[in-house]
């Protein structure tokens, strides 16, 4: 069995990107040392990961340690070398590439891509930031063992390395696929062997590993996790068990404060977020073709994302008046404002239903939402186990069809700018250890 094998200068970061490829259905395992793995107990494990414990230690004894790992799996069918540098490029991290590399055919590219998105890493010109703040002006630059004077990955990497170093910046890799072959080309051909690439979203991440496995190169991930887990989708394919189930966010709330809390949300926890046409939800010859069309989006993006979700309104622009359509429906505001919410919970209701069982838990986010998708459901009510944060709470649906279903509701006027990611945090972590099988 060809395996992937990732090189972790310590244990925690060893399990970190482990668990990345156990949620992609590979089986995985992380051994303290070298010395703790037995190949004939392990055969079936697609995933191994090594922790050399060298972060803190002298650079040749970290290039040994490494390099001893490469050499030992050399004798076996690798598909994949991962180098796994902390998010914060602490540690030895050019003597380490090194000690993959000279363990590996000449022509091996170190493909480093130091970004993690959804932990607020991102690689920008060559800088790294952690939640939008130059890596040197974080508290990890007085990091007592490994101090950090720059922002620029290039720099430190260069400084710890006896190889030539190549760079590709965000504009190359958001122009696409081919523009990042012809960028790893063109490094590759003046003699690069360590080439870093930008990235600021995980479908950055996704367009630089597709390009790494359509020019056909001997390449080493060198990444703090998701590069080596998108890498080794592509090399290995895609598996059928999906690890850690989804959430769905049914958002019907139009207060200026809801707005800000999911832009908040979405900058920094990276949804699939569809906007509902709230007009087209109105009108009974529109509505139908609306919720398929919203519920369509969501399915056929499900699988790239652990957060899903539907909203009415983005901008403060786009809220309606609906004591004019009211006037025209001869209706009250209050018939209209529940047709959106009965829209948006079928919405919720459909994607559930076709999802096969990848939505693990709910938010809604205002009271008429939540009624609306209770009903729906035809749920008796929920049973209140926790509270997330004052007057938004945890709990599971009773009865219906999908009973005990997760569940966090809040008040569309409730929290401070960051409370639906408080929200989305908490179930995500719930839902972290559920399996599904994924639309193939």
């Amino acid at each position: 069995m060809s395996k992937i094998i990732i090189i972790a200068d310590d244990l925690t970061g060893a399990n970190a990107t482990s668990v990345l490829l156990a949620g992609q259905g590979f089986k995985s395992a992380t051994f303290l040392d070298l010395e703790k793995y037995d190949p004939k107990k392990n055969k079936d494990l697609k995933v191994v990961s090594i922790s050399t414990d060298s972060r803190a230690v002298k650079k040749d004894i970290a290039y040994k340690r490494v390099n001893e790992v490469v050499e030992f799996f050399n004798n076996y069918d690798v598909k994949l070398f991962a180098k796994r540098i902390d998010s914060t490029l602490r540690g030895n991290i050019g003597a380490e590439i090194d000690g993959v590399l000279d363990g590996l055919p000449e022509d091996t590219i170190a493909v480093v891509v130091p970004s993690f998105p959804t932990s607020g890493r991102v690689c920008v010109g060559g800088y790294l930031m952690v939640d939008q703040i130059p890596l040197e002006k974080t508290d990890v630059a007085n990091d007592p063992k490994n101090p950090i004077k720059t922002s620029r990955v290039v720099s430190i990497i260069k400084s710890q390395t006896n190889k030539r170093v190549g760079f590709i910046d965000l504009d190359k890799v958001l122009d696409g696929v081919d523009s990042i072959k012809n960028g790893l080309t063109s490094e590759i051909q003046n003699g690069s062997r360590i080439i870093i690439v930008d990235a600021a979203t995980d479908e950055d991440i996704k367009r630089i590993a597709k390009a790494v496995k359509e020019i056909n190169i001997k390449a080493v991930a060198v990444d703090p996790g998701p590069f080596t887990a998108a890498l080794a989708e592509e090399l290995l394919g895609e598996t059928r068990i999906g690890h850690g189930k989804k959430l769905m966010l049914t958002v019907g709330s139009v207060s200026n404060l809801t707005r800000r809390q999911m832009e908040k949300m979405k900058a920094s926890r990276y949804p699939l977020i569809v906007e509902a046409n709230a007009k087209k939800l109105i009108y009974e010859n529109t509505c139908r073709e609306e919720i398929d069309r919203v519920a369509k989006a969501l399915l056929d993006g499900i699988d790239d994302y652990n957060i899903i979700g539907v909203t009415t309104t983005e901008n403060e622009g786009d809220v309606l008046n609906l004591g004019k359509i009211a006037g025209e429906l001869n209706i009250t505001e209050n018939e209209i404002s529940q047709r959106i919410s009965e829209g948006l919970a079928k919405i919720t209701r459909k994607v559930l239903d076709e999802s096969n069982s990848a939505i693990g838990g709910l938010f809604t986010s205002g009271g008429d939402i939540t009624i609306g998708v209770c009903k729906e459901l035809n749920a008796a009510g929920i049973e209140v186990k926790d509270e997330v944060l004052p007057l938004a709470v945890y709990g599971r649906i009773i009865g219906g069809e999908y009973d005990n279903i997760a569940i966090i509701t809040k008040g569309g006027l409730i929290g401070n700018d960051k409370a639906i990611i408080k929200c989305v945090d908490y179930m995500i972590t719930k839902l972290s250890n559920e399996n599904y099988m994924k639309n193939m």
